[in-house]
């Protein structure tokens, strides 16, 4: 249909083709050119601009006309670049103060802002002066001589423009008008040039590391810029928190603060910014969530270190406001305890305060951080402490007795000779006056309105209780009726208790020095006083049963309890015998007895109170293990009570009572100062209990494992008898004919030679099973001519087979176990030089628990530190190792126990740690530790390092005493047939505790060194 196309006509078409596109491309080349010229004509025209501008400008600026600056800094504003036009503009700068310093009206440049005609052009051209300085000051390397002059003299421009006041043609009338100027100009720079941001930069750089790079006419400066815009809006909230979030984040920025910064120290001191900052966070909880989205948790510690030293310079802000205080710093503690972790893992860096820390760590702030630690042992420091607990210390109803009759004795002395009154009086200055008194007619009166309640209340009953004794019934039934309680306690105190739960939760690598700040003094009698005061058993009960995680947001009375508990069980593994019965440095004796009984009652009814005692405990233990007649559900509700030392956490509530309860019963283990059946509860029904216990109650279990104490010994030893006759009986042991016809079950029937006693018993009985172990073994000797004994087995064979093997085995000369100075035994570090010594650990292991199950008695007087291992109580968190060193090295436990009384340096020192170890092979070689830096500073930094000092040389003597590594399968060995036999103790001697005693005998030295180091003050 189509005919074909021609040739001709196809070489046309392409033909115009080609000319279109050529035509289409020349009118591109042609507007290419044209934009070409007209961009290089335009960057030709600006660049020629600029520079006449600038030849302008330096033509201009050194006119010494105050109406040329104007012009010469409009010729440099324009089209101005920072990165390459630096030198022109400090040049400027320079030149401007110099026309400041002349104070000319004609030649300063501050005498345009007083013209009407040049005002608005003077203020835009500052706006952009001051735009550009901020720029520079955050770039700015403050370690270098020109970046630290370019500081001074851009900081001296801002600050002499932005203060009227030092204008040398000033004007009184003008003052309130510039005085607006100023604030318009600072709040530019605020809002829209990132004041307080740039200022964090550059403060950050010159004080975050480990000596600040700052003069201290630098330091005044950017301290004073900072604070001005707040002095100017009277401290607008926003301003405020914009200041805080970032100037008060520098790491130990306060602690630069001096009288000699007179703006800045009297901005602080004057307008109260402590106050004003805490308030606004407590009023407006939001502001307080925009700090914690906004700033990481690093420079969120910085903030609490800052805030804690100012409130040391500003002393109001503790009295007047101290609840809201506490408060503030507490939801602190508690976002940045958010962050901490109890174990490394690869999303977590570590913190040398914090421990393992969910955000990383720049090498800047890990240089800052000894000087954040230095503002956050003020926290925890003697004047600290008695200025949060001004109220507990001004109360004299809470003073010992005896203190209060020495009062009484030198008042009456003082009063019959006026004369001594100067000298008797200048002891007592230990502590600068401050203080809480100046405002007791206003505030902090809370307390003493609580007591005096009480005591009206208590009038009223005070006929009841005429020939009672007295400490035991104000722990027992309370100094009142149920009117007032722990509930109606000041909201002060139980703010200021509830600051330090969170910081010694939060602050988990200083923890022991935290709880031994709180121990100085008599701050813990008062607390217990109070607490014995306050409310009965029943009320504490309540308060135990309602410290539900909702407590922690709001101060709350189980605080009290939670701090007293925390720092009490801290002293009381600390002190030795000596301090603590015979100084009495801290509890005196009636004291003691007090909280053993309130504690001991308390603990009682609050496990009667609950149908599930175990959900009490949480994650917490004290050291007594679970028994294993229980389900399998009750047995993992005790492996959950377990103290996470490790990660050094707080437990519950319940769980602190519990543990203070067991290391005052422990105390008096060791030294008896309670009175026969002190720990007896008086209204424990026996007979009940006991059928309870059969039945496996929750609650008779839960006792019977955590405070076996409160049922008397002779009943517990039954009760142990009475689970291996059922045992027995189970197995067809033990029947009512098996002991007059014998014909109950034979575990296993051998013979041994009288001189290869331990050969032949491993050989036979090492492969019994825990069954056969169980029933009867019939024992027939070999005498020393090979021929049998005369005599039949009802017991008393094996009983002396038993007996003589064990002598032989712990022999020594055997050299599975050694001897202390005492006649003690404990695990040879040098065990695995005798032979197939695995194979004897494990027959040891088997023959003592049969002479346990038995009720065969030998003689094996172990170690006291040995015992404690081998209970598994080393993890608990009511053991101190320095308790039971005696019984290892006498000599060095009088060595350390002079140090707690060796005076602080008076130079700069160190102490060198040194201690012989004698090793398997005989040689003695001296072993150092390391060096500990000690300087003269307080009583309570001297307390710190004395902790510090004892805690590192007992862990090496406990650790490097035993330099040889023994195998694992010695201890699994020794201790296997304890688990065979579990159901019968009612002990469980699990994983966990066999590897305790794995670590006494194996003594790995590196590991728990490291640890000592990380951890120094840690003596449990």
């Amino acid at each position: 249909m189509f005919r074909q196309v021609k040739p001709e006509h196809t070489t046309f078409i392409e033909s115009k083709r080609k000319e279109r596109d050529e035509r289409r491309e020349a009118r591109l080349k042609e507007k290419s050119a044209i934009i070409i010229q007209k961009n290089w004509r335009g960057f030709r025209d600006r660049t020629g601009l600029v520079k006449e501008f600038r030849l302008q400008f330096d033509a201009t600026i050194t006119s010494g006309s105050a109406a040329d600056l104007l012009r010469a800094i409009k010729y440099l504003s324009f089209k101005f670049s920072p990165e390459n036009e630096r030198q022109r503009f400090e040049f400027l700068v320079r030149h401007l103060m110099s026309t400041i310093e002349t104070g000319k009206p004609g030649v300063s440049y501050l005498s345009l802002a007083l013209r009407k005609t040049t005002l608005v052009e003077w203020i835009r051209l500052t706006k952009w002066l001051f735009a550009t300085i901020l720029l520079y000051l955050s770039e700015l390397d403050p370690c270098s001589p020109n970046g630290s002059k370019l500081l001074n003299v851009f900081l001296s421009f801002v600050l002499i423009t932005t203060d009227y006041s030092r204008w040398t043609f000033h004007e009184e009338h003008l003052k309130s008008a510039m005085n607006q100027l100023s604030c318009v100009l600072l709040d530019d720079m605020v809002h829209h040039h990132r004041l307080f941001q740039r200022l964090h930069s550059l403060l950050f750089k010159g004080l975050a590391r480990h000596s600040p790079v700052f003069t201290n006419t630098s330091l005044t400066g950017i301290i004073t810029l900072a604070l001005r815009p707040l002095t100017y809006s009277n401290f607008d909230a926003k301003k405020t928190v914009l200041f805080a979030a970032n100037i008060l984040t520098v790491p130990g920025l306060v602690s630069h603060i001096s009288p000699s910064m007179n703006e800045a120290y009297d901005v602080v001191l004057k307008e109260r910014l402590c106050s004003k900052t805490i308030l606004i966070y407590r009023n407006d909880p939001s502001e307080l969530e925009t700090l914690f989205s906004s700033v990481e948790g690093s420079f969120i510690l910085c903030f609490i270190a800052n805030l804690v030293q100012l409130s040391l310079l500003e002393e109001e802000v503790l009295a007047l406001h101290c609840s809201e205080f506490c408060i503030v710093v507490s939801r602190l503690m508690r976002h940045l305890g958010g962050y901490v972790g109890s174990k490394k893992s690869n999303l977590s860096s570590w913190h040398p305060i914090l421990g393992w820390f969910a955000q990383s760590l720049d090498n800047s702030l890990q240089a800052a951080m000894q000087s954040v630690t230095k503002q956050l042992q003020l926290l925890w420091n003697n004047r600290m402490v008695r200025l949060l607990f001004g109220d507990l210390y001004a109360l004299a109803e809470l003073d010992d007795v005896g203190v209060r009759r020495v009062d009484a004795t030198s008042n009456s002395e003082l009063q019959a000779n006026p004369t001594s009154v100067a000298g008797a009086c200048a002891p007592k200055k230990s502590f600068r006056p401050f203080d809480v008194e100046r405002y007791s007619g206003r505030v902090r009166h809370g307390l003493a309105q609580f007591l005096s309640q009480l005591s009206g209340t208590s009038r009223v009953k005070s006929s009841r209780r005429k020939n009672e004794s007295t400490s035991a019934k104000l722990c027992m039934t309370g100094a009142h009726s149920g009117t007032f309680g722990p509930n109606d306690l000041p909201l002060s105190l139980k703010a200021v208790c509830m600051l330090y739960c969170f910081t010694v939760e939060s602050l988990r690598e200083i923890r022991n020095d935290i709880l031994a700040g709180l121990s100085l003094g008599d701050l813990l009698p008062r607390m217990w006083r109070l607490i014995s005061r306050s409310g009965n058993v029943a009320s504490w009960v309540k308060i135990l049963l309602d410290s539900k995680p909702g407590w922690q947001i709001e101060p709350h009375a189980s605080h009290l309890m939670h701090i007293f508990t925390a720092a009490t069980s801290n002293l009381l593994s600390i002190l030795d015998d000596v301090e603590l019965f015979e100084l009495r440095k801290s509890f005196t004796v009636d004291e003691l007895c007090s909280m053993g009984t309130f504690f001991n009652q308390l603990i009682y009814e609050a496990v009667l109170s609950v149908p599930d005692p175990w959900t009490l405990s949480g994650a917490s233990d004290v050291g007594v293990s679970c028994g294993s007649n229980r389900d399998t559900s009750d047995s993992k509700k005790c492996e959950a009570i377990q103290f996470d030392l490790d990660g050094h956490t707080l437990p519950n509530l319940f769980s602190m009572c519990l543990r203070l309860l067991s290391i005052i019963h422990k105390r008096d283990d060791r030294h008896l100062f309670t009175s026969r059946d002190f720990w007896l509860i008086s209204n424990l029904k026996l007979p009940n209990f006991l059928a309870d216990l059969r039945k496996s109650k929750p609650h008779a279990v839960f006792l019977l494992q955590n405070i076996p104490h409160i049922i008397p010994h002779k009943e517990r030893v039954l009760l142990f008898r009475d689970r291996v006759r059922e045992d027995k009986a189970s197995l067809g042991v033990q029947t009512r004919m098996s002991w007059l016809t014998d014909d109950g079950p034979v575990g296993a029937v051998i013979t041994v030679h009288r001189n290869r006693l331990v050969e032949d018993g491993y050989q036979q009985l090492a492969n019994l099973s825990s069954a056969q172990l169980r029933m009867k073994i019939r024992v027939q000797f070999v005498n020393e001519m090979g021929l049998d004994e005369v005599g039949i087995d009802l017991d008393g064979v094996f009983k002396e087979f038993l007996e003589e093997t064990l002598h032989r085995v712990f022999d020594p000369s055997l050299n599975l176990f050694r001897v202390t100075s005492d006649q003690r035994l404990y695990p040879s570090p040098s065990s695995h030089l005798q032979d197939n010594h695995l194979l004897l650990f494990e027959f040891l292991g088997k023959m003592l628990a049969k002479a346990v199950y038995e009720g065969i008695v030998v003689d094996v007087p172990f170690a006291n530190f040995f015992l404690t291992q081998l209970l598994g109580r080393e993890k608990t968190g009511c053991y101190s190792f320095l308790d039971e060193l005696a019984t290892l090295d006498k000599e060095l436990y009088k060595s350390l126990s002079y140090i707690k009384l060796f005076p602080p340096p008076s130079n700069t020192g160190r102490f060198r740690l040194a201690s012989a170890i004698p090793s398997c092979s005989g040689k003695t070689f001296i072993h150092e530790p390391w060096m500990i830096p000690t300087v003269r500073q307080t009583f309570a930094v001297q307390a710190f390092f004395v902790a510090a000092t004892i805690g590192v040389v007992t862990n090496a003597k406990k650790k490097i005493a035993w330099p040889q590594p023994l195998e694992d399968a010695d201890v699994w060995a020794f201790l296997e047939d304890f688990e065979d036999i579990e159901e019968v103790f009612g002990v469980k001697t699990d994983r966990r505790k066999l590897a305790v005693l794995r670590t006494l005998v194996k003594g790995r030295a590196k590991a728990v060194l490291d640890a000592a180091r990380r951890d120094p003050v840690k003596t449990e």
